[in-house]
């Protein structure tokens, strides 16, 4: 079943007025989705020259030939919001081939293709209506209708590999189905919680940091005046001189 933007999670529809609240952020975050649509582009081609059976090669080039006018009109969009955007390092890493045909095997590559199209169709869902909002006019008008094509294609990846999976179940195979589907699950929660646990460790260590520069500060200084040595050499002697007498001592 293709999940409808109502039963999208609320949580992605409560935070896109953040996280698209600018220029910038719309023009970084679909740098960042063209990125990811490359690197599913070249697995899903990668896929259809490993395959052997012809009805999933045909249904892995097409995909794969999706993923790659999405990641152009993505790219696209971007520029003309914004000239100079560029995807984060981290999403930039997703544009490279991870061989996932080769690595998970059949069965749970197609399963990783259904749960991640799947949760890519509701999140361009979720986009597609913020950007057709009355308060998003203009240029935003125009991205409300790049999510809902490109929502339609996603709606092809669900149901064709879904259609696979009950094949596979059909014919006496629904534990291993259920297998791979928990395995991608968990791979994938790890990988979320991975990814999660980046920008907090970033932030953590320069908090400890500063902490331990903070703290560390008056022991060096305290250290540095002790172990001070008197320079060598000669040293100016000032001399006050209060009264006559004393100018006549100087000789």
């Amino acid at each position: 079943m293709i999940t409808t933007t109502s039963d999208a999670p609320l949580l992605l529809r409560l935070a896109a007025p953040l996280a698209w609240r600018s220029d910038r952020a719309i023009a970084q975050k679909l740098m960042g989705f063209a990125a990811t649509e490359q690197g599913s582009a070249l697995d899903m081609l990668r896929a259809a020259e490993r395959e052997a059976d012809p009805r999933l090669r045909r249904l892995f080039f097409k995909h794969g030939r999706d993923e790659a006018r999405h990641a152009m009109r993505f790219r696209e969009a971007a520029r003309r919001v914004d000239p100079r955007a560029v995807a984060r390092a981290a999403e930039a890493a997703r544009a490279e081939r991870q061989d996932l045909h080769e690595r998970l095997g059949l069965m749970r590559f197609v399963a990783f293709v259904w749960l991640s199209e799947r949760r890519a169709a509701k999140q361009f869902e979720v986009l597609a209506a913020h950007f057709a909002r009355p308060a998003a006019a203009g240029s935003r008008a125009e991205l409300a209708r790049l999510f809902a094509d490109i929502v339609k294609d996603e709606r092809f990846h669900v149901s064709y590999s879904r259609a696979i999976l009950d094949a596979w179940c059909a014919e006496g195979r629904e534990r291993e189905v259920r297998r791979a589907l928990r395995a991608v699950r968990v791979h994938g929660a790890w990988s979320a919680w991975r990814r999660a646990g980046r920008p907090f460790g970033t932030v953590l260590s320069g908090l400890v940091l500063g902490v331990v520069f903070v703290a560390a500060m008056p022991l060096f200084a305290l250290v540095a005046r002790l172990t001070r040595r008197p320079a060598a050499g000669w040293e100016p002697v000032r001399t006050e001189l209060a009264s006559l007498d004393d100018l006549r001592r100087q000789f």
